[in-house]
């Protein structure tokens, strides 16, 4: 049974180990970045934008887009408040002019029609339980000719390791982790849905990349958190104690495949644009 939460991410007080999430999604931001802005310049993302980031959380991201558009402004829109005050808190002084803060829900955004060049949302839609709805909400607030923005996971497109665990209990916590996102109102396979998604909300010249980050190339210390499985799985283990064994097992394996100077590991973003018609 699914719920009617508004997101499927955490809520204040509810991940057991709210530090490491935080370092996680921090070095998240910065390990995929770098070519996530370069496909976002290559497909028009102007300095003088005005953008508007939605699921905006902590700010990494927010400090990174507003260096993308040193002319323009940028609108972040986050539902939870207290994700608002860490933004507030991480960004320090900053100018009002360039940036505004504004709380409010994906899904009834506050803010008037036409009035941004581009709507970026990452990792967002995952957790969104009405994901067209919300889609069309970010249609509304784009000028004519504007261009959202998506980056999002497949459960089942992830990445790769080598050398490979050959472990069952891989495909089993991966299930857990899928079936636990959709009981709260997520979709962690929605990578492949988005397009279909976003012709459904009304947008046209739909385009999609893949970027891959690896270990080879930025050093296994960046993904480590993204692999920390007791950390990241934490919350479902709170939430399932029955996952407690298999997601053990995984940990296990996965700290045996760190120890190694031989392994490696690659993880993949998928990324998603549509133009509103002009």
């Amino acid at each position: 049974m699914t719920t009617t939460r508004e997101s499927s991410y955490y809520g204040a007080g509810e991940h057991p180990h709210p530090e490491n999430e935080l370092n996680r999604l921090r070095i998240q931001a910065t390990a995929s970045w770098p070519k996530e802005a370069r496909v976002m310049r290559e497909w028009g993302l102007r300095p003088d934008a005005d953008v508007l980031e939605i699921g905006s959380g902590p700010g990494f991201i927010t400090e990174l887009l507003l260096q993308e558009v040193p002319q323009g402004s940028l609108t972040s829109l986050e539902l939870e408040e207290h994700q608002i005050a860490e933004a507030k808190a991480y960004l320090g002084d900053y100018d009002e002019n360039r940036l505004r803060f504004v709380q409010g829900s994906v899904l009834e955004q506050p803010l008037p029609d036409g009035s941004f060049d581009v709507a970026h949302a990452r990792f967002l839609l995952q957790h969104v339980p009405e994901p067209v709805a919300a889609l069309r909400e970010m249609h509304r607030v784009l000028r004519p000719g504007g261009q959202v923005v998506i980056a999002d996971v497949d459960d089942h497109l992830w990445g790769t390791v080598h050398p490979a665990p050959r472990l069952p209990v891989i495909d089993q916590v991966i299930q857990m982790r899928i079936d636990l996102q959709a009981q709260r109102g997520g979709d962690r396979l929605i990578g492949r849905k988005i397009p279909q998604m976003l012709l459904a909300a009304g947008f046209e010249r739909i385009r999609v990349e893949a970027v891959a980050v690896s270990s080879d190339e930025i050093g296994m210390a960046m993904l480590d958190p993204q692999l920390n499985i007791r950390s990241r799985y934490a919350m479902m283990v709170a939430l399932n104690p029955a996952a407690e064994d298999a997601v053990r097992e995984l940990a296990d394996a996965v700290d045996e495949f760190l120890a190694s100077p031989l392994s490696s590991a690659m993880l993949l973003v998928f990324m998603y644009s549509g133009e509103k018609p002009r």
